[in-house]
């Protein structure tokens, strides 16, 4: 007998749909996904709900009177480098919870957050982070949602948890702000213009310990949150595990693609990568690869956010591991994962080239 349902925001988003995807698989669940059109797929039910508007999330949620469980990982969209709406952000989640609270039988509400909660964004933070760790001096709406469900739940039969991933990573085709992405097309127009895999970043950047997030571990961490009664009211930092250096990784992918590892540049790729379109455009005839566009593929200002910083980020998991969440994964081979996919999918080329 199934006695979990799972409300799911941000459903059709990259870490919605691992949330929901790892739900349907387990078994066991209800599943519902929220998203702002109307979508389909296998093993849930969607419903189209724009959750800025009070009225909206009251009248298509809150007659879900089965709703144990929230599963909060959407957010309101703007452009790479703009800061995020706090006021709207706070108020998705909140006009969210006020819904269904009142009629469902809630357990559990979970918000996905980052390790921006540490201000790693911001400069060099204080490493290790713990979840003890003080929040970032700016503003952020993880800071209001953290405190509304604390406030919220208190004195109620559900609890909340937050979880702060860094860097996620995912082999989805049809999202450009990704690492895997942002490298692998990267590499595909350094392969056709015979250069070197240069790494675009700074010598220090290349040089100092970062971390990442696998989108499908951190769905599994979420799962095991919201059923784990110890985690109630609590924060996790969840990464891979391990603190890897690009300058570690770098000849493995340039390997993986048939090339030369290059040295860093200092290289911009929102400029470098600018007037690259007829290269990638030829790329794409050449190997018969799915049209796209170069400045839709990839997020490039993303991938300077991601290869840019010169300081050290080291999230600490101690916490999880000490309460049964025990899983690490290699970065090196998630990213090979990753870029295997890419290829099957016909987003990038081989590794070899083809003969002409």
């Amino acid at each position: 007998m199934i006695t979990r349902t799972a409300l799911i925001a941000g459903a059709s988003g990259l870490i919605g749909r691992r949330i929901a995807e790892h739900l349907v698989a387990t078994g066991g669940w209800n599943v519902v996904g929220l998203a702002r059109s109307a979508r389909t797929s296998p093993g849930m039910r969607w419903i189209a709900v724009e959750l800025k508007d009070i009225d909206d999330c009251k009248r298509k949620l809150g007659a879900l009177s089965d709703v144990t469980h929230i599963f909060y990982a959407a957010r309101y969209d703007h452009p790479e480098g703009i800061p995020e709406s706090v006021e709207i952000n706070t108020a998705m989640l909140v006009n969210l919870v006020n819904a269904v609270e009142p009629i469902a039988k809630l357990r559990h509400v979970h918000a996905v957050h980052g390790s921006k909660y540490y201000g790693t964004q911001l400069g060099p933070v204080p490493v290790p982070l713990t979840e003890e760790s003080p929040r970032a001096n700016n503003r952020n709406f993880y800071f209001e949602q953290e405190d509304f469900l604390r406030a919220q739940s208190r004195g109620k039969n559900w609890g909340y948890s937050t979880s702060r991933p860094h860097s996620f990573c995912d082999p989805a085709i049809d999202y450009a702000r990704s690492a895997g992405m942002v490298i692998a097309v990267y590499a595909a127009v350094q392969r056709e213009l015979g250069l070197p895999l240069d790494f675009p970043g700074t010598e220090a950047s290349f040089k100092v310990p970062s971390q990442f997030t696998d989108t499908a571990l951190l769905a599994r961490s979420l799962a095991w949150m919201a059923e784990e009664p110890r985690c109630a009211n609590q924060s996790f930092n969840v990464i891979n595990g391990d603190y890897p250096r690009w300058m570690d990784l770098w000849p493995d992918i340039a390997k993986g693609f048939g090339m030369q590892a290059g040295a860093p540049r200092n290289l911009k790729l929102a400029s470098y990568m600018a007037d690259k379109g007829a290269v990638w455009q030829n790329i794409v005839k050449k190997h018969g690869l799915r049209p796209t566009q170069l400045e839709s593929v990839a997020l490039w200002p993303y991938g300077d956010y991601l290869l840019r910083p010169e300081w050290e980020i080291r999230s600490l998991m101690t916490k999880a591991r000490a309460l049964g969440f025990a899983e690490t994964l290699d970065t090196g081979a998630m990213f090979a994962q990753h870029f295997a996919h890419y290829r099957a999918e016909k987003i990038i080329p081989c590794a070899s080239r083809p003969s002409i």
